[in-house]
C-alpha cells in the first residue's frame, strides 16, 4: 500500500476515534441533566434519598425519558452506535444520581449459587471473577456499607481501605470463603515436603515407639510421613509434608505433656540387672531406669498410672524372685549304669551329655535371661536297643536305683533331704505337710549381660556327666527350673475342668520378728543348704466342673465307658475333633455359686524347693514341701477380705442390670502376723485331672477307684493377670510321706510322668501283591 493511502486510513482511525470520545462526553452530560429534571421541583418536600431494592419499573422509566428527551445537538442517542460498556456506565451513572442505594438483596445476586472445593483449580478462577464483578458492580462506599450492615464496627469497615480489600472481605468475612493466601498455603502443605527434627529423651522415645515399634508405625501411617531416629543429639527424623508434620507435632506434644514420672524405691535395696529391666519396660509398657546414686531405686515413665502401677509390681516381683531362685539347690539323678563321678569318657559307661538349645512353645518367665537357655540332656545313641528308658529293667527313683548327686559329688538321700527342710517348724493339729512333684525344664541360662541371642551354649560338646557337673561348679550359671506338661498330655483335652483366682504372697524376711520371722537357711547337708519361706495364698473357684454339654472336654470319663476297644482307637486316631456318640452320662452336679463362702479358701504356712536334674529323661522335677494351715475367714487379712468383696462385686455386676465396676487388682504389699509379704503370683488357672496308664500313656477310660495301677495327674494352665504370661503345670501329690507305701507310690508316678514319650509310629505294613492277584 502506498504512503498516501495510508496516511489517508490513520487520519479516518483518529477521526473516528475523537468523535466517539466526543459523544461519550455530550451524553454523560446530557444524562446528568435529564436526572436532574426528574426530581419534584417542589421546595416543601424531603429531597433526601429513599434507600431500598432498585425497581425495573423505575429503570424502565428512566432510560425511556433519557432516550425521549431530545440532546443538546438536536440528534436522538440512538442514531450513534453505543457500546455495551457505556450502557452500563449510563445505567449506574442514573441510578446514582436518582439517589437510589443497592440493598444485601442486590449483593447476594452477584454470589455463585455453588462454590467449588478450595482444593480444586477452579476455586482461584471463580474467586477472581467474582472479586471482579463485586468491583465492577459496586462503588468503593457501597462495599463499605455492605460490611457494615453485616459485620457491624469492625476492621474489615474501615474507611480508609482500597475498594479491592472492600470486595475480599465480603468474599471472605461475609460468604465464609477461604482465602487465597490460605488455600496457596494449603496447597503447599500437601504437595511441598520437608524435614523436621523432634528432639525427644530416651523415656519419651521409648514410650513413642511402643511395643517392637508398633504405635511409632501407626503414627507414620497415620500421617503418611517417614520417621526415623537420629543418635546424637537423639530426635526424631520426620519427612513428609507441611501440613503431616505441624498436625504429628502437635499429637507428639500432646502425648508428652500425658506422661506420668515417678521415683519408686524397690522392697530390697539391690538394683534390678539391666536385662531385666528391658524386658520389664516392654511388659508393662513403661520405661524403667535404675538410679545409680541410690540402689533399690527406679525412675519409673509411663503413658498413664495404670502402666505406671504395673512397672511398680512386675519390678518388685522380679527383684523378689532373683533373689528367692538363687538359693535353690540342685540335685542330680543318674541311671544305675551311668558315670557319676567320672571326668573322662570311659569304656564301661560310655554315656555322654551335651548342652541342648532349648525352644519353648510358650514365652519363658520374664525373670529370665530369654538370650540363650540350653538343657543338659545325654546324646542320642540312635543304633543303641535301649536308647529309650525302661522303668521294669532299670527301677528308676521308685526302686532306689541309680545316684542322687549333689552339686559337690556327694550322694543324697532324696527322702531325707526333703523332710529335713521341715525341721524347726512348728506344727499344729490344723498343719498339713505335703511334698509336691512339678514336671518341666530345668534350664542354663547365659549371663544377663549378654542381650543378643544365640544357639550356641556356652559349653560346647558332648562330655561325661562328671566334667560337666565340674564346669557348672566353677563357672557363675544360672539354672532355672521351668514347669510344663509332658509331651503326651499337650495332645490330649483336659477333663473335669475347675477355673480359679490364685492369689500367692512371699514373705520378704523383713519382719518384726527378727530372725525368727525371716527366711532362714536349712543345712540338710554340708553341701547343701535349703531355703524356706513363708507363704500366704488365697485360692477362689470360679467356675465348677462342667459335665457333657461341654463340647471341649472330649475325654469325658462319663460318655468312654460305653465306647467300645475300636471306636475309641478310631477316636484317638481322629484327635479327638469328631463328636462323639450320645451316651448315657451320669447327672449333673450342683454348682457352686460365684465366689461362695465355701468356694474361697486362704491358707498360711512355709514351703521351701528342690530341683532334681535328670538329664536321662525327657522331664526333670521339683519338688516343694509344704507345711500349711487352713485360715478361717475371720482370721484372713484384711487386705484379701477386702479383694473377695471387690471380686464379688465385679463378677456379680457383669449381668448387664447395672454398670459392671472395675476389676480390682490385689495388694502389693500386705502386713500379716508380723511379716510383711509381697505378691509373688495373681493368677487365673484351669485345673483339670488327667489319668495316666502304667504304660505311660494317657487313658480314655475312668479306672476303678481302688485301682492303685494309674496315675492320676493335676494340671494347670496358668495366665499370670500381672505380666499377661501363659504356663503350664502338671504335679503329684504325696500327702503321708512317712508311709513307705505312699511315698513309693508317689515316687512311681513321679518316673512314670518324667518318662512319657510320644508312641513310636509304626511302619505300615506292605503286603506283596502276587502277579495272579494283579491280572
Amino acid at each position: 500500500m502506498s504512503p498516501p493511502l495510508l496516511r489517508q486510513a490513520r487520519l479516518s482511525q483518529s477521526l473516528a476515534a475523537t468523535r466517539r470520545a466526543a459523544y461519550r462526553t455530550r451524553y454523560y452530560s446530557i444524562s446528568a441533566a435529564h436526572a436532574q429534571l426528574r426530581r419534584d421541583p417542589e421546595p416543601g418536600e424531603d429531597d433526601a434519598p429513599i434507600a431500598g431494592p432498585s425497581s425495573p419499573q423505575q429503570e424502565a422509566s428512566a432510560a425511556d425519558g433519557v432516550q425521549s428527551k431530545p440532546t443538546l445537538a438536536g440528534k436522538h442517542p440512538s442514531s450513534e452506535f453505543v457500546e455495551p460498556f457505556s450502557r452500563v456506565q449510563t445505567y449506574l451513572a442514573s441510578i446514582n444520581a436518582s439517589g437510589l442505594q443497592p440493598t444485601l438483596e442486590d449483593l447476594e445476586r452477584c454470589r455463585p449459587s455453588r462454590r467449588p472445593s478450595p482444593h480444586s483449580p477452579q476455586y482461584v478462577e471463580t474467586y477472581n471473577e467474582l472479586l471482579n464483578t463485586l468491583s465492577r458492580s459496586f462503588t468503593k462506599e457501597q462495599l463499605r456499607q455492605f460490611l457494615v450492615q453485616s459485620l457491624g464496627t469492625s476492621r474489615h469497615c474501615r474507611t480508609h481501605r482500597k475498594k479491592v480489600e472492600y470486595a475480599e472481605s465480603i468474599i471472605e468475612q461475609m460468604w465464609q470463603w477461604p482465602t487465597l493466601k490460605d488455600v496457596e498455603k494449603a496447597k503447599r502443605d500437601r504437595t511441598e515436603v520437608v524435614t523436621k527434627l523432634l528432639p525427644v529423651t530416651a523415656s519419651e522415645l521409648f514410650l513413642i515407639l511402643g511395643r517392637d515399634g508398633s504405635d511409632l508405625l501407626r503414627l507414620s501411617k497415620d500421617y503418611d510421613v517417614h520417621i526415623s531416629l537420629r543418635r546424637n543429639p537423639m530426635a526424631l527424623r520426620v519427612e513428609g509434608t507441611q501440613g503431616a508434620l505441624r498436625d504429628l507435632t502437635e499429637h507428639i506434644l500432646t502425648l508428652k505433656q500425658g506422661f506420668v514420672e515417678e521415683l519408686y524405691d524397690l522392697p530390697s535395696p539391690v538394683a534390678i540387672p539391666q536385662d531385666m529391666v528391658q524386658r520389664i519396660s516392654r511388659l508393662a509398657s513403661a520405661y524403667l531406669e535404675n538410679v545409680s546414686s541410690a540402689p533399690g531405686k527406679l525412675r519409673i515413665v509411663a503413658k498413664d498410672e495404670q502402666g505406671l502401677s504395673s512397672a511398680k509390681r512386675l519390678a518388685s516381683r522380679a527383684i523378689h524372685e532373683i533373689q528367692e531362685t538363687a538359693y535353690t539347690p540342685l540335685l542330680t539323678y543318674l541311671p544305675a549304669g551311668a558315670a557319676s563321678l567320672a571326668t573322662e569318657q570311659l569304656v564301661m559307661f560310655p554315656h555322654k551329655y551335651a548342652l541342648y538349645p532349648y525352644l519353648s512353645p510358650r514365652p519363658l518367665p520374664f525373670t529370665m535371661n530369654t538370650s540363650g537357655t540350653f538343657r543338659l540332656r545325654r546324646v542320642g545313641e540312635w543304633l543303641s536297643s535301649n536308647f529309650r528308658d525302661d522303668l521294669r529293667s532299670i527301677g528308676g527313683l521308685a526302686q532306689g536305683n541309680g545316684h542322687v548327686l549333689s552339686a559337690f559329688e556327694e550322694e543324697a538321700k532324696l527322702k531325707t533331704t526333703l523332710l529335713h527342710t521341715m525341721e524347726g517348724v512348728e506344727l499344729t493339729d490344723q498343719s498339713r505337710t505335703i511334698i509336691k512333684a512339678s514336671m518341666g525344664h530345668i534350664l542354663l541360662t547365659r549371663p544377663s549381660g549378654e542381650q543378643r541371642a544365640t544357639l550356641v551354649p556356652p559349653l560346647t560338646g558332648e562330655h561325661p556327666f562328671g566334667k560337666i557337673r565340674k564346669w557348672i561348679a566353677q563357672n557363675p550359671v544360672k539354672m532355672t527350673f521351668v514347669s510344663d506338661l509332658p509331651l503326651p498330655l499337650l495332645n490330649t483335652s483336659p477333663a473335669q475342668q475347675s477355673v480359679k483366682h490364685r492369689l500367692i504372697y512371699h514373705a520378704l524376711g523383713s519382719g518384726t520378728n527378727g530372725a525368727d520371722g525371716e527366711s532362714q537357711d536349712i543345712p540338710t547337708s554340708p553341701s547343701l543348704p535349703i531355703r524356706r519361706r513363708k507363704v500366704l495364698s488365697l485360692e477362689a473357684t470360679l467356675v465348677e466342673p462342667s459335665t457333657v454339654e461341654s463340647r471341649h472336654v472330649a475325654r469325658d470319663h462319663t460318655l468312654l465307658p460305653q465306647l467300645d476297644l475300636e471306636d475309641e482307637l478310631s477316636f484317638k486316631e481322629e484327635g479327638g475333633t469328631q463328636p462323639l456318640p450320645t451316651y448315657r452320662s451320669r447327672p449333673a452336679e450342683p454348682s457352686v455359686p460365684i465366689l461362695d463362702a465355701s468356694g474361697v479358701h486362704c491358707w498360711t504356712g512355709v514351703e521351701a524347693d528342690l530341683n532334681l536334674m535328670i538329664p536321662d529323661r525327657p522331664m526333670d522335677l521339683q519338688f516343694t514341701v509344704r507345711s500349711s494351715t487352713v485360715l478361717a475367714e475371720s482370721r484372713q487379712p484384711a487386705e484379701l477380705q477386702q479383694y473377695v468383696v471387690q471380686l464379688r462385686a465385679y463378677l456379680q455386676g457383669t449381668d448387664g442390670m447395672v454398670e459392671a465396676p472395675e476389676h480390682p487388682s490385689p495388694p502389693l504389699l500386705i502386713e500379716y502376723g508380723g511379716e510383711r509379704y509381697i505378691l509373688h503370683m495373681n493368677s487365673t488357672v484351669r485345673q483339670s485331672v488327667e489319668v495316666v496308664s502304667d504304660a505311660g500313656l494317657p487313658s480314655f477310660r475312668d479306672p476303678d477307684p481302688t485301682t492303685s495301677d494309674v496315675t492320676r495327674a493335676l494340671c494347670e494352665s496358668t495366665l499370670d493377670l500381672e505380666s499377661n504370661q501363659k504356663s503350664m503345670d502338671c504335679e503329684v501329690i504325696c500327702e503321708d510321706a512317712a508311709s513307705e507305701e505312699t511315698w513309693n507310690h508317689f515316687l512311681r508316678d513321679c518316673d512314670r510322668l518324667s518318662t512319657m514319650r510320644e508312641p513310636a509310629k509304626k511302619p505300615v505294613a506292605t503286603s506283596l501283591l502276587h502277579l495272579d492277584d494283579i491280572q
